[in-house]
């Protein structure tokens, strides 16, 4: 846990996520082959960086929606300021604000969909395995009360998370961690469940 923190403090500089991706990448298939210590030791750091990267790259492709729908919100913002125009600038404005509405579906969309993906790319072990899409969507469809069941633990250990700030906020850093290992551990169980029928 200790090192875990220190790792995810150097998450803020962003090299230190890679290396907590991959970590929780291990416990992952850990937990799936009912290894009875699931959190592995951190003498691996090579392989846990090169796979928390292309963790990280996944998600960011997934992200690409959500940045694509930003710059269309800011772009007319920006433009609706230099326009003369009342009309103009008030149809630049209310398009604007239609792309910001469309932030909440596809965000919401995105975070249920997402850690499935990460999954399929975590036990498979392949960066492309993550956009398997009709087998990603028949897992979730197929297992879906136990994936939402996931969700849902991995929603509150991030609320609980938060609680770290009362331990000088520097416990935070470790309380995230946490959050993230219990994350694993309830993906794991969902992939287990999944494929125990």
């Amino acid at each position: 846990m200790l090192i875990g923190g220190l790792f995810t403090l150097a998450s803020f500089f962003i090299v230190g996520a890679f290396f907590v991706l991959g970590y929780y990448a291990r416990v992952i298939r850990n937990v799936i082959a009912r290894d009875p210590k699931p959190l592995p030791e951190w003498d691996d750091l090579a392989v846990y960086f090169a796979e928390g990267l292309r963790l990280f790259f996944i998600c960011l492709i997934y992200m690409l929606p959500m940045l694509v729908i930003g710059c269309f919100f800011i772009l007319p913002m920006i433009f609706s300021g230099a326009v003369d125009s009342e009309a103009a600038r008030g149809l630049l404005t209310g398009v604007g604000m239609m792309f910001w509405c469309l932030t909440v579906p596809v965000g919401f969309a995105l975070s249920f969909w997402i850690p499935a993906a990460l999954l399929f790319a975590v036990v498979h072990q392949d960066f492309g395995a993550a956009f398997r899409f009709s087998e990603i969507a028949a897992f979730i469809r197929g297992n879906l009360l136990n994936y939402v069941i996931a969700i849902v633990v991995m929603l509150v250990a991030r609320f609980l998370a938060g609680f770290g700030v009362v331990l000088c906020f520097i416990g935070v850093i470790f309380t995230m961690f946490w959050s993230g290992l219990v994350t694993a551990y309830a993906l794991a169980e969902a992939w287990v469940l999944a494929h125990e029928r």
